[in-house]
């Protein structure tokens, strides 16, 4: 009954010794009693006590060490853990113990730590995935959604995650836009740390900024191959124009080559179309002095070989009766073309109507012809009869 009451009485003192000393003093108090608590005691028994010492707070420490982990004070200790310990084996167990149980408590606490932690960061990763797919099929949820059957850490975790991929989708817009703007200013890559400091904005930028470097490289290829158009359809020599990226003096290139080629094709096209003005070949006063043009315009008015057959069915369809004139559909929208046709189907009308009038007149003179004559013969019958007449008069009256 003594041991037991001893005992108890042992652990309230604990109790009490336990709340009035500090982690850091106890630790500092370790430090020293295990390196000078022999410094009171004769050389003799100084490794024995420090034996003791050392056995007696290592047992302390574990157990000190086990309870503080379950956070449960005094739970290892058991009725005679105190039996055979002197007040002075007590005092270095006590100090073990108190340094053990706030190790314990502090390796609990860093693991409970760790645990929330991880599961705060998969919430998050779950929830900034969630995030960017929602932001693109346009689902966006004002309230960032909760799962009941996860800790509070991770749909912590979850909402802080899904909220950032918003505003990084929301940066990165923005950041598409921005190097946009600096690509078509034609400036090299400058991209502000804003924008840098995540992939998703960094990727934005760049996107955005090549955009814009292609749209402001067509419009200089597409204003520099008009320019070459320009000077190569007026054959003038061909000097591309000094500070240019290649594939913009290539287009300007292009553009000069394009410009001489449709200039000759003009050229013979006009060459085509002065046949159907003129029955034979004449020589343009604008390209008396070119002599390529005038070779182009030349080979164009050769190359006709319809401008005369046009005129003979258009004078054919003019002489034909009738009031409607039918241009080949291949040559209404040329102007020289239908100017000649009715031109000529004017002539043939004409004359349909001057040959028609002479038919006429003649057959007027036909009819006048044999009217007088039949007029004459007329007369002479009745002559002929008038002076047999008379005859037979005569003769009835011998």
């Amino acid at each position: 009954m003594k041991k037991k009451i001893f005992i108890w009485g042992m652990i309230g003192y604990f109790s009490v010794l336990f709340q009035l000393l500090s982690v850091q003093s106890a630790q500092a108090l370790t430090q020293e009693r295990k390196v000078d608590s022999t410094d009171n005691f004769s050389s003799s028994s100084s490794e024995e006590l420090k034996s003791i010492f050392n056995r007696v707070y290592e047992e302390a420490y574990k157990l000190g060490e086990e309870d503080g982990y379950k956070g449960k004070i005094y739970e290892s200790l058991y009725a005679n853990q105190f039996s055979e310990y002197t007040s002075q084996e007590i005092d270095w167990f006590n100090t073990g113990y108190i340094v053990g149980y706030e190790k314990g408590k502090r390796k609990r606490r860093e693991e409970i730590t760790f645990l929330n932690e991880q599961e705060k960061t998969a919430g998050e990763q779950e929830g900034y995935r969630q995030g960017l797919d929602d932001y693109k099929h346009a689902t966006v949820a004002y309230t960032p959604p909760q799962t009941p059957g996860k800790s509070k850490d991770w749909n912590k975790g979850f909402s802080l995650g899904y909220t950032k991929a918003i505003e990084i989708m929301d940066l990165s817009v923005k950041a598409k836009k921005d190097g946009h703007t600096q690509g078509l200013e034609g400036e090299a890559l400058n991209m502000p740390d804003l924008y840098s400091a995540d992939e998703i904005t960094r990727k934005a930028y760049e996107e955005g900024f090549q955009i814009g470097q292609q749209e402001q490289l067509e419009k200089l290829r597409k204003e520099y191959k008009q320019e070459g158009f320009k000077q190569g359809y007026a054959l003038n020599a061909l000097s591309v124009p000094s500070g240019l990226s290649s594939e913009v003096a290539t287009a300007f290139e292009q553009g000069y080559s394009k410009g001489e080629k449709q200039r000759h094709k003009d050229v013979r096209q006009e060459g085509f179309n002065a046949a159907f003005t003129y029955t034979t070949y004449h020589i343009p006063s604008a390209y008396q002095t070119n002599t390529r043009l005038l070779e182009t315009y030349k080979e164009g008015f050769q190359s006709n070989k319809v401008a005369n057959q046009l005129r003979k069915e258009a004078y054919e369809e003019g002489w034909k009766l009738g009031d409607t004139m039918t241009i080949p559909a291949k040559y209404r929208h040329t102007k020289p073309a239908v100017s000649m046709y009715k031109q000529y189907y004017e002539l043939g009308k004409k004359k349909q109507r001057q040959t028609a009038f002479e038919v006429f007149i003649g057959f007027l003179v036909l009819v006048s012809i044999s009217g007088a004559y039949t007029l004459f013969g007329r007369k002479r019958n009745r002559k002929v009869a008038f002076n047999l007449e008379k005859s037979a008069e005569r003769v009835g009256a011998k």
